[in-house]
């Protein structure tokens, strides 16, 4: 299971930031909340306190994104 979230948040990320870079931001923010919620559930599962951190600020600020682009 947390091999499955990582790789979906890996993916996920990667397609946000091209997508984000495109400046399609619309389509490449949701990519990014995905991305940050399945890091920062498996960073919470593995106990990786930095990672949860990371993956937290990462989260609001792709929670913000989404508000400034929808």
């Amino acid at each position: 299971m947390i091999k499955a979230l990582e790789t979906i948040g890996t993916i996920c990320g990667i397609i946000g930031a091209f997508l984000v870079a495109l400046k399609m931001g619309a389509y490449g923010y949701p990519f990014f909340f995905v991305s940050s919620f399945c890091l920062m559930t498996s960073a919470i599962a593995l106990g990786q306190r930095n990672f949860i951190a990371l993956q937290g600020v990462f989260f609001v600020a792709n929670v913000i994104g989404l508000f400034n682009y929808l």
